[in-house]
């Protein structure tokens, strides 16, 4: 994957360009349970929802090729090869398995190292990926429908205590605290989007902080080899 590759995916992410079909995901508690299920169309989310799912979804691929972002080739064993025919499935279903996505959960819930509440998106996609030229001119024709899965781990974190205005009493008091997702720590893309086409030999591997990519994320839930 290059940053053109990135930059063109991260460029539909809006309202007039986005065409992703599923929203699923699930929020999951510091004791590994999981307390609620995510099941919508994406382009029938309400505006302020369809909007901030969205930025999720651009930080996802956020950062730097190398370094935040990494290209990760499946392992060569049975462990492997599992791996690649499992997201291969999870893609071609359009998120629309049950079975699948449960088991997605499970990997993910046992392998990932955080110690309190998060929040597993993932967001299908079809994108058709049309012809350029050499002169990088498009063409209204379509080279290949790339379709792929993105997912973006967000921790859940409670607001700090603090004092705030409350209009309804007119005064100042403790202000009241609740839940708010932040942008994603981890995330990965299958297939990878490579010069401008599939490869679904690896995938896209994004980590926020480059000094905790998890190596064993990457082995167990993705079924790759392990990178810097």
């Amino acid at each position: 994957m290059q940053k053109k590759d990135i930059l063109e995916l991260k460029r539909r992410f809006k309202k007039d360009a986005c065409t992703f079909t599923k929203l699923r995901g699930c929020y999951v508690d510091n004791q590994k349970n999981i307390l609620l299920h995510i099941d919508e169309t994406f382009l029938n989310l309400e505006e302020d929802e369809f909007y901030k799912y969205l930025e999720i979804a651009k930080k996802a691929l956020s950062g730097t090729i190398g370094n935040n972002l990494l290209e990760l080739s499946f392992r060569r064993d049975e462990a492997g090869e599992e791996a690649q025919k499992f997201f291969l499935a999870l893609r071609d279903s359009a998120l629309k398995q049950d079975g699948l996505l449960d088991l997605l959960y499970e990997r993910i819930i046992r392998e990932y190292d955080f110690a309190g509440n998060y929040l597993i998106l993932l967001f299908h996609d079809a994108y058709d990926v049309i012809t350029k030229t050499t002169d990088n001119n498009k063409l209204d024709e379509s080279e290949e429908v790339y379709e792929y899965v993105l997912c973006a781990i967000c921790p859940v974190e409670l607001t700090k205590a603090g004092l705030g205005y409350h209009k309804d009493k007119n005064i100042i008091a403790p202000r009241i605290r609740d839940w708010v997702v932040s942008v994603p720590e981890t995330g990965f893309l299958f297939p990878a989007f490579s010069d401008r086409s599939s490869d679904v030999n690896a995938m896209g591997y994004y980590v926020k902080d480059a000094k905790k990519a998890q190596p064993a994320f990457m082995q167990e839930v993705l079924g790759c080899e392990a990178k810097r």
